[in-house]
């Protein structure tokens, strides 16, 4: 009778996969994933993909069959085949346990289009290409070098937004002028990756590593970076590692399949309505170490900002997540840039870690607060100047801002305030003088040069080109100008000593002065709705760098130094 119940229990036994324990990941030294030329006429396909009882490659190249090209998994669950492939142009997939396709996590370029021709959201649809034995990109910018941490500058901008139309990676080849006439030294375009539907303008961009249907080709993007280091200009990278699309091969491979998937895991808080990615794990590691390391060495990107790090996290120096990130970006190429985007901004993350800089939101927030609303709170002034009273090191770890693609515009929210007509001006230009002689890395949004003001949407949101052909937007266009090529020339501008001048000064105003040995610049601004009028200490010669006017002071008494409401004044000393 004992026996009974021991064969009812080998019935019912049930095998179970067990994930076998991951290795310490090195990125450098690791079994390639995606697909690898061997230089011998082959290619590998390797694809991380734990628990699945099939993997199969998929193709042109071999009539898509799920037969001919079957994949093998080794003891940690990455399934590899290598298919002898003559050099050409391929498209193909994954088969997941024989039903499920999808494209490569680790695509170069995609097709992602119905049979018709038209795009599409549906993962079974997005194809991988795969380019075997193409020709290296020719570099010709080879004597290109990159901007200083304290000469950093960078113009953000949405490519579509920019040019009014698709007109691409090429088009925009044609515009790097205007930025590098501003005197900017990098350019930040927003994510050019493609996702899914018919307008691949960002939030995905950890999904596939280059764009093929809106913006132009990975040539194309080479080209246009090749451009712009021809140009003197770095290129930052915008890039998403918190969360993917449902539609993402990465995500697709588990669905909500969480406690089977390495990359993703379940989430209850605000993710935007994305999967949320499991930082600490391995796989996920491994996966934003090839991301990282791709685009510093691939595309010669000069630096990478990193969208949310607030919730991608992070621990110890470089255990996961931020940190990560920063670690592996400086170990594949040392002299690269890592910009966090932490809000609310933590000096830790920069203190600790190896990210060299942080969006600060505080000096957008209370800045912008000021600006927008008449009035002016010297202490938190001081606080967003000098950001070494608030927990940084120095003022080259925070970037300052007013505008970026994350908010409304400035020049919307004074309409919106009731600023108008000469005023309102005068504030935008405040805004964008504060920024550019503040201590630490600088962004300027495009359009905040000539006062762009349309309301921020999620989809088309050209420029207004036609606001530099106004009076108003030529000025601040070219103030812009004098004040980018201050920033980026002048010794300084590019320290980050600052000592405040505004103390028993006006309710409104505040002056803060910059020196870097016997060069000096002295700002006056007044936040206030009415005139008032400063007293300033001037030894020696000085011009207001934005209206060319010139005096000279012995130092022994104040100058009197009027400013209307909004006004600001760059002043700056001349050599003897």
């Amino acid at each position: 009778m004992k026996i009974l119940p021991l064969l009812l229990a080998l019935l019912i036994t049930v095998p179970v996969w067990a994930q076998p324990p991951y290795p310490e990941i090195d990125p450098f030294d690791y079994p390639a994933w995606g697909a690898t030329e061997t230089g011998e006429g082959a290619v590998t396909f390797a694809l991380h993909a734990p628990g699945k009882k099939s993997v199969a490659v998929i193709g042109d190249f071999n009539e898509w069959s799920p037969e001919a090209h079957p994949m093998k998994p080794d003891d940690h669950g990455t399934w590899s085949v290598t298919i002898e492939l003559a050099p050409g142009t391929y498209r193909y997939q994954y088969l997941i346990d024989g039903k499920q396709k999808l494209a490569d996590p680790y695509s170069r370029n995609v097709i992602w289009q119905e049979p018709d021709g038209k795009e599409t959201w549906r993962p079974d649809l997005c194809v991988t290409v795969l380019e075997v034995g193409a020709e290296p990109f020719a570099w010709t910018a080879t004597d290109y070098q990159r901007p200083p941490l304290d000469n950093l500058v960078v113009y953000e901008f949405h490519l579509e937004d920019f040019l009014g139309g698709a007109k691409g990676f090429t088009g925009m080849i044609e515009r790097l002028d205007y930025i590098k006439d501003l005197g900017f030294t990098a350019i930040g375009p927003m994510p050019f990756h493609e996702f899914p539907g018919s307008k691949s303008w960002g939030y995905n961009p950890a999904y596939h590593f280059a764009p093929e249907t809106s913006y132009g080709t990975p040539h194309e993007l080479k080209q246009l970076i090749d451009a712009a280091h021809q140009r003197g200009l770095a290129v930052i990278m915008d890039l998403v590692l918190n969360h993917m699309d449902h539609n993402s091969a990465l995500y697709r491979l588990y669905g909500d399949d969480y406690d089977g998937s390495p990359f993703f895991h379940r989430y209850e808080g605000e993710n935007w309505g994305f999967p949320d990615i499991d930082q600490p794990h391995p796989a996920v590691k491994r996966y934003a170490a090839d991301v990282i390391r791709f685009w510093l060495t691939e595309y010669r990107i000069d630096g990478i900002r990193y969208d949310a790090t607030r919730f991608t996290d992070w621990s110890g120096y470089n255990d996961w997540g931020a940190s990560w990130y920063a670690y592996i970006g400086h170990k594949t190429d040392p002299a690269s840039m890592h910009i966090a985007e932490h809000m609310p901004s933590d000096p830790a993350l920069i203190n600790q870690t190896e990210m060299d800089t942080t969006w600060h939101d505080y000096f957008r927030w209370k800045l912008r607060d000021m600006i927008e609303n008449g009035y002016l709170d010297r202490n938190e002034f001081e606080n967003i100047m000098q950001p070494t009273r608030i927990g940084f090191t120095n003022g080259l770890q925070r970037m300052a801002y007013t505008e970026s693609h994350d908010e409304e515009r400035v020049m919307y929210y004074l309409k919106r305030n009731g600023f108008a007509g000469a005023e309102r001006e005068r504030r935008a230009l405040l805004a964008l003088a504060l920024t550019l002689t503040a201590p630490g890395t600088v962004m300027i949004y495009s359009g905040q040069e000539f006062g762009e003001f349309t309301r921020k949407i999620v989809g088309e949101n050209p420029l207004q080109w036609k606001l530099l052909e106004k009076n108003h937007g030529k000025a601040l266009h070219d103030a812009t100008r004098t004040l980018v090529t201050l920033r980026t020339t002048h010794p300084a501008l590019r320290g980050t000593d600052i000592r405040f001048l505004h103390h028993q000064q006006p309710d409104g105003m505040t002056a803060f002065r910059r020196d870097a040995g016997e060069d000096a610049v002295i700002v006056c601004a007044n936040f206030g709705r009415g005139a008032e009028t400063m007293e300033i200490l001037f030894e020696g010669t000085w011009s207001n760098a934005l209206t060319g006017v010139t005096f000279t002071e012995s130092g022994e008494f104040s100058r009197a130094m009027p400013l209307k409401p909004g006004e600001v004044g760059v002043w700056v000393k001349q050599r003897e």
